[in-house]
């Protein structure tokens, strides 16, 4: 196949292109990447008279083969979804100081510049997206993107311990949908403390003559300062060499799924953010819990989770092992995301009830791509329909996700196995699966 684009018949007008470079320059974009490639490309044919096709973007920006590129590849759909949901956040941001903001309008592959009143009532239409590639916006899109807010603003609210500020963020009424699927009624609607707690990581610093910062480090099996102080009374050959930084970082896959958790929140609810490496055992029996993160930075919920459970962590957080089938699911991520191999992640969700009748429900994976990809699957009404189906009536389950990526992009997430859980054999101290964890 050849890609031949039209004469262009349609010129931009000035203010369109002046926003166009707005819109590079600012970053938002990130400085390389697809992202980028794609919204250059859009650019570049938005003047002709005939907008490119799907095929034609697979072939031009993701440089697929021309008989791949005329396969259903979901690919071209999903960054036309991630590039309008980017420039919402930079308008949401940045505003639109010369009334004009850019838009790509339903069904059509190009960039257009819109009066901002004719930006908002194009924002209003759902995204030219199905609904098997990427998930729709719930309810109108104007709320989805002022939730968006929350993961703009999640690290300073929690970095900065200003945990009102999330109920804040909050207070819009939740979706009543989403509230009402099954598997969130009974905390979208109770009556508790609902605490968000985020897996997170205590990172030192490696230094090079007792001055010079050289590295920072990530240890799995040192995650606190008092462990470093620990770990250097084992080991005083590391005293001068490393040292506590103040430091600890968030996976970016939370950010997102915080998003979609949002329409959770309802008004008038008490909600807190947590970071895991601070939950407290009281914390555990007095709210209801929604963990978002790595599988590797449960914390203090690790045991609870594993405990019971017919899962099992391999020789690294990158394994997942079903224990009554004896298969081992092996995240790809790692080896597959500098490049544009599309690869398999692994996802886990798990919901139960907490030892004081409050509830808990664990939003997780082995990397980031099957958080966001868990995050979605259990937020966008028409795949949560389908989860709903394989896992059952049961209130208490878990579940085990294989979510599909490129890029780091989720692009499809599909449920492998489900098993009912038994929450008050994860309290009652009945015998417990010997669980290990990997030290690194």
């Amino acid at each position: 196949m050849t890609v031949t684009p039209a004469e262009p018949t349609n010129l931009l007008d000035a203010d369109t292109l002046a926003e166009i470079a707005r819109v590079r320059a600012s970053g938002v974009l990130g400085a390389t990447g697809r992202l980028v490639e794609l919204f250059d490309f859009l650019a570049s044919r938005s003047a002709d008279s005939r907008p490119p096709k799907e095929a034609e973007i697979a072939f031009a920006v993701f440089g697929k083969a021309d008989a791949e590129a005329l396969r259903d590849d979901p690919v071209a759909r999903v960054y036309i979804h991630r590039l309008r949901k980017r420039l919402d956040d930079f308008y949401l941001r940045h505003g639109t100081p010369s009334g004009i903001r850019l838009d790509i309008p339903k069904g059509d592959y190009r960039i257009v510049g819109a009066s901002q009143g004719e930006a908002g009532a194009d924002a209003g239409t759902a995204d030219a997206v199905q609904a098997a590639d990427v998930a729709p916006a719930l309810g109108k899109p104007a709320a989805k993107r002022r939730w968006g807010l929350i993961a703009a603003a999640f690290a300073a609210v929690v970095l900065g311990g200003n945990i009102a500020a999330w109920a804040v963020l909050g207070t819009k009424p939740a979706q009543k949908q989403l509230a009402d699927a099954g598997i969130w009624t009974e905390i979208a609607n109770s009556s508790r403390p609902l605490l968000i707690v985020v897996g997170d990581y205590y990172m030192f610093g490696e230094y090079e003559e007792r001055v010079t910062l050289k590295r920072l480090v990530r240890d799995f099996a040192i995650n606190s300062k008092e462990d470093l102080v620990h770990s250097q009374r084992d080991n005083p050959q590391g005293f001068d060499k490393y040292s506590d930084v103040a430091m600890q970082y968030l996976p970016a896959s939370a950010a997102y799924a915080l998003a979609d958790l949002a329409p959770l929140l309802r008004e008038g609810r008490e909600v807190q953010v947590a970071l895991a490496s601070e939950l407290t055992p009281n914390r555990l029996k007095t709210d209801d819990i929604i963990y978002v993160g790595l599988l590797s930075g449960l914390g203090a919920l690790r045991d609870p989770v594993f405990s019971q459970s017919r899962f099992a962590i391999g020789e690294s957080y990158d394994q997942i092992i079903d224990r009554k089938t004896g298969k081992m699911y092996t995240s790809e991520a790692f080896r597959a995301a500098p490049s544009d191999q599309m690869y398999r992640d692994y996802g886990f969700f798990s919901t139960f009830e907490g030892p004081a009748g409050n509830r808990i429900a664990i939003l997780s994976g082995s990397r980031d791509t099957a958080v966001m990809g868990v995050a979605e699957a259990l937020t966008q009404m028409d795949r949560l329909a389908k989860v709903e189906k394989k896992t059952g009536d049961s209130t208490d389950f878990e579940a085990l996700f294989e979510v599909k990526g490129q890029k780091h992009v989720n692009l499809e997430a599909q449920v492998l196995a489900s098993y009912d859980l038994d929450s008050s054999t994860i309290w009652s101290g009945a015998p417990a699966n010997v669980a290990s964890y990997p030290k690194k």
